[in-house]
Formats: structure tokens, sequence, C-alpha cells
């Protein structure tokens, strides 16, 4: 019996060893250029990071992608990428404080289609088909989450507006149940003409509901850019248990959140690859909805993710030899 706990306790610390900070929030900076090259590689820094400077680091890539060149939907798929990484990089208990700030530090524009890829995926009830919410337990989770998204907005611009879209997300995510979802979390934003403007002008606008579907009343009502062609950017959402965010959300505050234990478990049982399991990245679903403006391939030139003035290097699976140019 001691033996085994003493097994038990050394496996609890190697845990919690690969949580410690093995990078500083300067050298993370260092590496901005290439995660806005590579979103994929998002996720690797910030599980280097400490919960402290995670939220810091995801502020500081949303400004660089804000300064890029490009069309909205070039620039917006790289917020999605980008953020969708961040948040499965997150430390234990950190998710949270990482999903509110996502949306303070995306522009209104962008959350557009962030908050859809998002309810279709990491949030969406049904993504594990091994966890089952009961509505009492999801309405829990939404709350709470809304709370710390109202908090962190508090100090940033159309704050009513970024609010709103993540309500927006939870009612998506929700697939419907509680039926009145809808009115508890509206009813728990703080602001009386947020509230006012939510419930009566820009949800249903929104969600689509007995109209046809538009975010313009929301963008109007805040400082936001183009909105980006959102066909040209969302497709159809790939699920899977090892995208699904949810359980960690409803986890948080438990010693070890039974579906970030085996991504914290995984460099002490050995990766020699270091390839990130619990991710699941996939060239084609990495933001758990897949890019589709001029091509489905997403190492062509023509794919928007690719920097310009460069040609991926990889092999295209679609394409053996690479894409046409290459050949």
């Amino acid at each position: 019996m001691k033996k085994l706990l003493m097994v038990a306790t050394m496996a609890l610390a190697s845990v919690l060893v690969a949580q410690d900070k093995t990078m500083s929030s300067a050298d993370a900076r260092g590496k901005i250029g290439d995660i806005i090259d590579n979103p994929a590689s998002m996720t690797s820094v910030m599980k280097q990071l400490s919960a402290s400077d995670q939220a810091s680091f995801l502020a500081d890539v949303n400004a660089a992608i804000a300064d890029m060149p490009g069309s909205p939907e070039e620039k917006t798929s790289k917020y999605l990428d980008v953020n969708t990484a961040a948040l499965k990089g997150a430390q234990k208990g950190n998710l949270t404080t990482l999903v509110a700030e996502v949306f303070a530090t995306v522009p209104p524009e962008a959350l557009t289609a962030i908050n859809e890829s998002f309810a279709a995926g990491m949030f969406n009830r049904k993504a594990d088909p091994s966890k089952t919410y009961t509505d009492d337990q999801y309405v829990d989770i939404s709350t709470n989450l809304l709370a710390k998204v109202q908090e962190r907005n508090a100090t940033a611009d159309n704050a009513g507006v970024r609010n709103t879209f993540a309500v927006l997300m939870l009612i998506r995510g929700s697939n419907g149940s509680p039926a009145d979802l809808r009115d508890t979390l509206v009813g728990s934003l703080k602001d009386a003409e947020t509230r006012s403007l939510a419930q009566n002008e820009w949800i249903s606008p929104a969600l689509g509901q007995g109209q046809e579907k538009t975010y313009d009343p929301m963008l109007g009502a805040s400082d936001a850019g183009k909105q980006p062609d959102l066909s040209m950017v969302l497709v159809s959402p790939f699920s899977s248990s090892a995208d699904a965010l949810l359980s960690d959300l409803a986890g948080e505050g438990s010693l070890l959140s039974p579906s970030s234990v085996t991504a914290l478990l995984a460099p002490s049982l050995g990766n020699p690859n270091n390839v990130d399991i619990a991710d699941g990245v996939d060239p084609l679903t990495s933001a758990g909805m897949a890019r589709v403006p001029r091509t489905m391939d997403p190492y062509s030139k023509y794919n928007p993710g690719v920097k310009r003035g460069s040609s991926p290097q990889e092999e295209s699976p679609y394409e053996p030899g690479g894409y046409p140019g290459q050949r």
C-alpha cells in the first residue's frame, strides 16, 4: 500500500511539474510572428507559460493580428485559429480566464465567426459524446462563464456588444435547451441598456430567428470593421471529444479535470515528437471549423492561411507532390 501511495504521489508530482512555467513572457513574445504564420503552434507556447502570463500573451497576439494586412476573411481566420489553439493550451483552472480574454481582445467583426465556431465545437453541449450535462449544469457553466466575461470586459471598449457575443455562443452551444436560457443569460447582463438591446435588437437577428440572419445591429452599435463573409470562413463543424473543452469549464475548481489530465500527463508519459495529443490538431479542422476560401487544401498557396509571398513547404495530402505550382 505504501508503495502504491508513493507511486501515485510521484505521478501527481510529475503532472504538477508539467504545469510549471518553462518560457518567459519575453521569449513567448518573440514567437508571435511564428504563431501568426502557424496558428496551431500557439497551443505549445501557451502550455509553456504560467497561468498568470497566458491571458496577457493572448492579448498581445490578438493585437498583432489586428495590425497585420489582409482581408476581413484572412484576419478572421487568423483570430479563429490562434484563439482556438490558445484555449487548448490553457493551464489547469485558467480556461475561463482565457475565454474572457478572447471576448475582450478580438474585434467585434471577428467575434461573429468565433462565437459560432466555439459554439459548434469546443463549447458545444454535445461535442463530447462521453459527457452528458443536465440543463441545470449547463446553465451553471454558462452563467459562471458570462460573469467572468463581463468582469473582463468592464475595461474593454464595446463591452455590451462583446458580452452579447458571449451570450450568443452559449445559446448556440446549448442546442436549444433549456428553452429559457436566453432570458436567463440576458437577465444576468449587468448593464440595463445592454440587456434591452440584446433582448430586443441584437440576439434575434444574430440567430436568424424570424428574420434573415445578420450581425448588423450589433456591429453598427460598435466601432467595428467590415464583417467577414462567414461563408468563406466557416463550414460544417467537425467535433470530437479531443476538442471538447466544455467539461474543462465545468471542472475548473477541482484538482484534476478529467478532460485535462491526459494533456497534463502526456509529457511525463513520454512524447518524443511533442505531438499535442489532447488537441487532435488536423490541418483542415484546427479551429473546429475549416477555412474554405479559394481552396479546401490547407497546403495550397491559395489558402489564406499561407503567408503572402511564401509557399507551403509540406507536401499536400490532397495533391501528391504538392500543389500544382510545385510540380
